[in-house]
């Protein structure tokens, strides 16, 4: 038996479907904490459909995915948030939690083609190096960022790459995703806290469509389709690897540190914080109802069951300059408590 958070059949509508994911991963993103839909499955289950890659209108369309739905709502709330806070007096500003002064999003889209990135937004379409910076997150280094105002920019960046990811033809699949794709909107929001303090807040929401698990036989790929899901498929198995080692219960139940092979591949490096780290993150698994796709299906279902046994550690990403004078102001609060009860004893 697997057990799962939820489960929708293949009459699930798009708006359904977002309607359940939507809570904790929109709040966790405008509160200041990263988010993470990934999307795994066989090839031609429905995965870059679901996720909204292929429809790119405004989220009325019924058949829109996750990620225009998303976009549609981060605007709207950001902006009311914003109008919101323009409109109050400075005692009402303070009174709030949090109250949005200005917001910045951004966009950027790469797919993982082999173990080559490349910028989807970049013609010259680069195999970019990614490296680590000095808080520990891996970074693509020259990876282009798009200043977006509105959910419709967005998704003229989500089309812009769509149209430059690489696909191609195989017998399971018409337009099969030779790659796996990687959306990620940032976001900067400077809010004022309860003491009137600036505070500025980063997150980022990534969006995952990762390239079908594939059987060659099924596929008929040859030559250099046959290559690629080869490639597909060791990508896959390492990310495989590293849910099997953060999902080893046995083993963290003993207390033994566990390695967790995040290097075997860029794809798992990219998606460090999705798994075990800094972010509140979605697996969703995607299964053909078909019979002859039973195999598929139940290596799926196996791999979410997995996943869903590992435990990230969100936390709030908050500028660590206000951090510091937080934590310095309490300081200053106790010593004056402590002052007053010294003198208080004196007497």
């Amino acid at each position: 038996t697997f057990t799962y958070d939820a489960v929708f059949d293949d009459n699930v509508s798009q708006s359904d479907l977002y309607n359940n994911v939507r809570g904790e991963l929109l709040d966790a993103f405008l509160n200041g904490y990263n988010a993470t839909v990934l999307a795994y499955g066989q090839t031609g289950s429905g995965k870059t459909f679901t996720m909204g890659s292929e429809n790119h209108g405004g989220s009325e369309n019924y058949s829109d995915g996750l990620i225009p739905r998303f976009m549609a709502d981060i605007f709207n709330i950001l902006m009311g948030r914003r109008e919101s806070s323009k409109n109050a007096t400075l005692t009402e500003q303070q009174q709030q939690s949090d109250a949005l002064i200005d917001f910045k999003l951004s966009a950027t889209f790469l797919e993982v083609y082999g173990e080559d990135i490349h910028d989807l937004l970049d013609e010259d379409r680069k195999s970019l190096p990614i490296r680590e910076d000095s808080n520990g997150e891996v970074i693509v280094v020259g990876l282009r960022s798009t200043q977006v105002s509105s959910d419709v920019e967005a998704l003229n960046v989500l089309n812009t790459g769509t149209m430059n990811r690489t696909t191609a033809a195989t017998l399971m699949n018409c337009t099969s995703s030779r790659s796996h794709a990687v959306f990620t909107v940032n976001l900067v929001q400077v809010v004022r806290g309860a003491e009137g303090v600036d505070v500025t807040t980063t997150s980022r929401f990534t969006f995952v469509d990762l390239a079908g698990s594939e059987r060659m036989k099924k596929t008929g790929a040859e030559g250099e389709r046959a290559k690629e899901g080869i490639k597909i498929n060791e990508g896959l198995l390492a990310l495989g690897n590293v849910i099997n080692a953060l999902a080893d219960e046995e083993r963290l139940a003993r207390g033994e540190k566990v390695h967790v092979p995040y290097r075997q591949s860029k794809l798992t490096r990219l998606l460090q914080d999705a798994l075990g780290g800094n972010s509140q993150t979605l697996f969703l698994a995607c299964v053909s109802p078909s019979d002859t796709n039973a195999s598929e299906t139940l290596s799926t279902l196996q791999y979410a069951n997995r996943a869903r046994n590992i435990k990230n550690v969100p936390t709030r990403n908050v500028d660590a300059t206000v951090l510091e004078l937080q934590r310095l102001r309490s300081l200053t609060n106790v010593l004056k408590c402590e002052l007053i009860k010294q003198r208080f004893d004196e007497k």
